[in-house]
């Protein structure tokens, strides 16, 4: 990690400079890995961390008394604040994405794409931060996220996102603001294949997909699996068919997904029905991997964007000028990746142990290398 971060340009002016670029940003990932969520308890963990990691990272050590010295809070809020957001989470990245084992399967690997704007990081007049991510669906590892500019929507950033990633093979997966010619040809260009949603918004393909799938009756459904979970029982019935006669790019199959909670009692709680289009043909994939597919998108919110506003309280700080809402989301994704690389689930918990014994975290680390 201080090796990947060597290579991020530091921004600050040389005089004055007294800890490393790369090991204050080596330090905060550790921080974030015990569950840091703004400067000043980032601060607090780095204080804490003992002498070796901070050796080990590089930081500066004390002129007489030999100990390692740790960056202030407003030390490393300044740094995050100034370093080039864009091209350390370009980094950040292709790291991460060079430490993901390679899918074996006959199916390509998922790859969901949202977006998630980060509340009160606008300061005042300025509009809020957007990010736009890749999060690939097995791993639910960040190995894309780019910065929307403000006068334009995530729509039209497909390209700077997916660009540095290798997506031939993959299946890019993405909600109803998505389904557009453009980024259809794009994909599939590039040698991926597409699952979208799709609503309201767009009104001539849901009408296109809505007359070519079948009547949405038990014995017409193509695919029904039954779910328990969290003290809630969860139905999924799955309509497919050819996308003949449907003008859409590469276009080969439409669905409609209808989704039904009921608790254990068996009243129904709620009922979603979803309608997709997708350039996986019927022999490329089943009915229920189509539904997969469809369920795993929402891992980025649920696994992502839910977790970094949750645990690390994301839309609550009113700290950030500068880069730095970008700058602390990529080193959240870091830490989330690094979590779930080495094969931890229970995210929560994992950051509570390594706050209360730093001890772990050289164990997290080597866990989570290929």
């Amino acid at each position: 990690m201080v090796e990947l971060f060597a290579l991020v340009r530091d921004p600050r002016k040389r005089r004055g400079v007294r800890h490393r670029c790369a090991a204050v940003l080596t330090l905060m990932v550790l921080a974030v890995l015990c569950g840091a969520g703004n400067f000043r308890q980032a601060a607090d963990r780095v204080a804490e961390m003992p002498q070796a990691f901070l050796a080990a990272a590089g930081a500066r050590a004390h002129p007489v008394l030999g100990v390692r010295l740790t960056p202030s809070r407003d030390t490393i809020r300044r740094l995050v604040e100034a370093i080039d957001a864009p091209a350390v989470d370009l980094l950040v990245c292709r790291w991460m994405a060079a430490r993901l084992i390679p899918d074996g399967g006959r199916l390509g690997v998922g790859l969901a794409v949202d977006g998630k704007t980060v509340r009160n990081s606008g300061g005042g007049a300025s509009p809020d931060a957007k990010l736009f991510s890749a999060m690939r669906h097995d791993t639910a590892v960040v190995i894309g996220q780019v910065q929307v500019p403000a006068d334009t929507t995530e729509v039209t950033q497909i390209e700077a996102l997916l660009g540095p990633i290798q997506v031939a093979g993959m299946v890019v997966t993405a909600d109803a603001a998505h389904p557009n010619r453009d980024t259809a040809e794009y994909l599939t260009g590039r040698g991926a294949d597409y699952v979208f949603t799709v609503k309201g918004n767009k009104p001539s393909l849901l009408a296109a997909i809505w007359n070519r799938v079948p009547t949405a009756t038990a014995d017409t459904a193509t695919h029904v699996e039954e779910e328990h979970r969290n003290g809630m029982i969860i139905r999924r019935w799955m309509w497919t068919a050819d996308a003949d006669g449907v003008d859409f790019p590469a276009a080969a199959q439409v669905f409609r997904l209808r989704r039904d909670t009921y608790n254990l009692s068996g009243q129904r709680i709620s009922k979603e029905i979803i309608h997709g289009i997708t350039s996986l043909s019927a022999d490329d994939a089943t009915a229920g991997q189509l539904a997969g597919y469809v369920r795993e998108h929402w891992g980025i919110e649920n696994k992502i964007h839910w977790v970094r506003d949750v645990l690390f309280a994301e839309d609550h700080q009113h700290a950030y000028t500068g880069h730095a809402a970008h700058g602390m989301a990529l080193l959240r994704n870091l830490a989330l990746g690094l979590i779930r690389l080495a094969g931890h689930t229970k995210i929560k918990q994992v950051l509570e142990r390594n706050h209360g014994n730093k001890t772990l975290i050289p164990a997290l680390l080597k866990a989570s290398r290929p």
